[in-house]
């Protein structure tokens, strides 16, 4: 008999919901795999636990899913393997990697959030200019955009603001945000959407889909500011197979799995991502219309503009 190998997976933690059903329909469709072994994390510490694992010559994960940010970084560090997935013709060509070291499984978002308990007496606000404490009635929220240590999603969802509303209006809100009592901080997006909840901001600068989805199909009041000037970032979730891992056979078939029709559906249901695979619609309520294949984030130049918005952060000392 063929000898096979334990796919070893790490992945992020807003993940974690549907994934056993992912993993288990591998398993079946594939009966002489081993189960995969899973590991999730928030994406800093993933990327932390694989390097360190790399210098040290242990054993390191085989195949890693994660926000599409976290996958370019891998890639510009020469640590993704080229594989290009079974199926993936069918997918745009924005959704896959032209050197085949990435694929995008599934579609997530960056938006700004409110809780719809505790909405402003004088309206929600209708420009980022009228985004302020006394508008809301509290502190804006923000993961941390200088000294996160669980992603950075935060800090690139802003930096994209800036093409949408103009250097100098965006500048002004920026400025803004540095006065006193103006934002209340957390380390990941997971603790700033329960502050929302809690009431200890009045409005969350950039929540994550699969933050958001999870707090809002399990009954919190929370909903999304939709204003021009703050619209969605659109972003992937996407794999990759990391190096050393070229003949791991088992691995290959689990990317390969993850782009067919059956691995789509099961993406779909999970609470904050629409599947990649045109035609299969989110098991409920997405609330955004996704967009071309084109308006998908990041790019190039908004690597560039990430480097230089965080700068900015520092020298306005944001926290």
């Amino acid at each position: 008999m063929r000898p096979t190998r334990r796919v070893v997976v790490y992945g992020s933690l807003g993940l974690r919901p549907g994934l056993s059903e992912l993993l288990w329909a591998f398993r079946k469709r594939n009966k002489l795999e081993e189960f995969p072994v899973y590991l999730d994390d928030h994406p800093f510490q993933v990327r932390e636990r694989i390097d360190s694992e790399r210098k040290h010559g242990l054993k390191t994960a085989d195949v890693v899913l994660m926000p599409q940010y976290m996958l370019l970084g891998l890639a510009k560090d020469g640590l993704l393997a080229e594989f290009r997935p079974a199926g993936s013709e069918k997918y745009p060509e924005e959704f896959k990697d032209k050197l085949s070291r990435w694929s995008a499984i599934g579609v997530t978002f960056m938006s700004m959030a409110y809780n719809s308990a505790r909405k402003p007496r004088s309206g929600l606000p209708d420009s980022l200019q009228e985004i302020t404490p006394e508008r809301m009635g509290g502190p804006l929220g923000t993961q941390s955009l200088t000294a996160s240590r669980a992603g950075n999603l935060g800090v690139q969802y802003l930096a994209f603001l800036r093409r949408r509303v103009g250097a100098r209006r965006w500048r002004a809100f920026v400025e803004g945000l540095a006065a006193p009592k103006t934002v209340r901080s957390y380390d990941c997006i997971d603790h700033l959407i329960q502050g929302l909840v809690d009431g200890d901001n009045a409005l969350a600068l950039g929540v994550y889909s699969l933050a958001y989805f999870r707090e809002k199909t399990s009954g919190s009041p929370v909903s999304l500011l939709k204003i021009d000037d703050a619209p969605q970032m659109f972003t992937t979730t996407s794999v990759g197979l990391l190096k050393g891992s070229e003949d791991n056979a088992s691995a290959k078939k689990f990317l390969d799995f993850l782009l067919g029709a059956e691995a789509q559906r099961i993406i779909s249901r999970i609470p904050g991502i629409s599947a990649a695979m045109k035609g299969l619609s989110p098991a409920y309520d997405f609330e955004v219309e996704l967009p071309a294949p084109s308006d998908f984030h990041p790019t190039e130049l908004d690597v560039r503009e990430t480097v230089a918005a965080l700068s900015l952060f520092r020298k306005l000392k944001l926290p």
